[in-house]
């Protein structure tokens, strides 16, 4: 245990060291670094190097991911390489990769992709916010997205009949973001109405029809 933690603080102090080095003369060009940067960085790869070095300390990856993400916000708000609203879609993958990578590493972790899923489908709505959509769309395929991610955690456990409630909220997340969607657009002035007759004619026919004997 001992011999482990001398690896990782050697290992974090030597990168970070040389990234100072470098810095000082000149080799990394513009690009400026600051004092937050190695103040969530070292903990981040600290965090890191813990489950390199034991792969059974899974945990380490959610910290070590999170402060990854602060650590790249911090070193973009120095450089500009992209948009703040780009770069807080960064932080939110950041905080959703490592709950995949868990599930990745231990499929009985099933658990691990609701979070997961979640915070990777929140990453995607600042960049939909420069594409020009709508909010109510934009609200839309967020439900979509939430939708998806427990038909995935149902289709990842299909040998366990226990796991059908997922059904229940992929299909209703689902459906209600296409009904937000529909609703914010032009569409929806032909789709309602057409909806309405189709209800209206199929209780036409079950009224008017036949039915059959073993309904009588």
């Amino acid at each position: 245990m001992r011999a482990r933690g001398s690896i990782i603080w050697g290992v974090a102090l030597v990168l970070f060291g040389g990234v100072l080095l470098a810095q000082q003369l000149g080799l990394l060009g513009p690009m400026r670094l600051s004092f937050g940067m190695f103040l969530f960085g070292v903990p981040a790869l600290l965090f890191l190097l813990t489950y390199v070095v034991d792969r059974r300390q899974w945990w380490a990856l959610i910290p070590g991911s999170a402060l990854t993400g602060l650590t790249l916000i911090i070193f973009n708000e120095q450089n500009h390489f992209i948009s703040t609203v780009q770069a807080g879609g960064l932080f939110l993958f950041s905080m959703g990769v490592p709950f995949l990578l868990i599930f990745v590493l231990n499929r009985k972790m099933w658990w691990a992709l609701i979070p997961g899923g979640v915070m990777v489908v929140l990453s995607v709505l600042p960049m939909l916010t420069d594409t020009g959509l709508s909010a109510q769309t934009i609200g839309g395929f967020f439900f979509i997205g939430l939708g998806a991610v427990f038909a995935l955690v149902r289709l990842v456990t299909l040998p366990n009949p226990q796991m059908d409630w997922a059904w229940w909220p992929a299909g209703i997340l689902v459906a209600f973001g296409i009904v937000i969607i529909v609703t914010g657009t032009a569409a929806a002035q032909i789709v309602w109405p057409a909806a309405l007759i189709g209800l209206g004619l199929w209780i036409l026919a079950r009224g008017y029809l036949p039915r059959s004997r073993s309904g009588q």
